[in-house]
């Protein structure tokens, strides 16, 4: 093949895959735009998750999960339950909110609402006293006598726990990858339907959230990090909780920025990644007659 018959080649190759690229970018109506798909998911798991009286309850929840996943009888949560001063006989069947699921028998509900429990305690702050023991007040009797009247006895201070600490980590780094595979699962479900509009994205998510989440639950487990990995604590507070693993997991959740997590350098979970990509959405983000208004013409 000689030089003129190479380029006119190339030019023909470059003009087709100009037209195969161009036809996969097709405009969609004027009413629809490019959206992030990971805060609209967010958004919808959230509104899923066990409420009690209308407030989380770390504890109650944790209760669900355990019938959920067999990790306790129902007899066994009935005196966990009464050691909160709660009755189980005295609670609905039937409620608007999560209270039923701890006695009502409905394993299915059960699995939902553990789930979107699960998948929203990486979204949400941490309270550092969550991760702490209980003070030892000091009295009178124990402060040392022969202590000068001007020079005060400090009391105990609470310490962190250290065992729950080592409990929790590595459960949100199980967490969060699980968000992230089976989010990543839903987002590819959702990209198929192009068109539709946020709200109507919630509630697909919603949908598709409850009907994966035996599958969500199991993805937990399966993530659980090398039971002998060890973890260094960078940031815990109200607002912020940072730590990593030796084997190149970081966890980083602030208030104002979320979730993000990142294993060996690459974003995992976060900042519109899944799995490390990003999904967006083509939605239908105005209504239709923004047409007329983008296409009038100014007298």
């Amino acid at each position: 093949m000689n030089l003129k018959t190479l380029v006119v080649s190339l030019a023909i190759g470059t003009s087709l895959a100009g037209c195969d690229q161009g036809a996969s970018r097709t405009p969609g109506p004027t009413n629809w735009v490019s959206v992030p798909t990971l805060p609209i998911m967010q958004d919808a798991i959230i509104t899923m998750a066990p409420t009690f009286n209308g407030q989380r309850d770390v504890l109650l929840s944790g209760q669900i999960c355990a019938l959920a996943t067999g990790q306790a009888t129902q007899d066994q949560v009935n005196d966990q339950l009464r050691k909160l001063n709660i009755e189980p006989t005295r609670l609905p069947l039937n409620s608007p909110d999560s209270v039923s699921l701890l006695v009502n028998g409905d394993r299915a509900g059960q699995i939902m609402s553990c789930a979107a429990f699960q998948a929203t305690e990486v979204l949400r702050p941490v309270d550092p006293q969550e991760f702490m023991k209980a003070a030892v007040a000091v009295t009178d009797a124990q402060k040392p006598e022969d202590k000068p009247a001007h020079v005060a006895v400090s009391e105990q201070k609470p310490e962190f726990d250290g065992a729950l600490l080592a409990r929790v980590l590595p459960l949100r780094i199980a967490q969060a990858r699980a968000n992230a595979d089976v989010f990543a699962l839903i987002a590819e479900q959702l990209q198929r339907t192009p068109g539709l509009s946020v709200q109507e994205y919630r509630d697909k998510t919603r949908e598709l959230f409850a009907r994966l989440a035996p599958a969500y639950l199991e993805r937990v487990r399966l993530q659980m990090p090398p039971s002998n990995a060890s973890y260094q604590v960078v940031q815990l507070d109200k607002r912020h909780l940072v730590f990593g693993n030796n084997v190149g997991t970081r966890y980083d959740f602030s208030a104002d920025n979320g979730l993000v997590l990142t294993q060996n350098g690459q974003i995992w979970y976060g900042k519109g990644h899944l799995l490390g990509s990003i999904y967006r959405l083509r939605a239908a983000y105005f209504p239709a007659d923004v047409a007329k208004l983008l296409s009038a013409r100014r007298n």
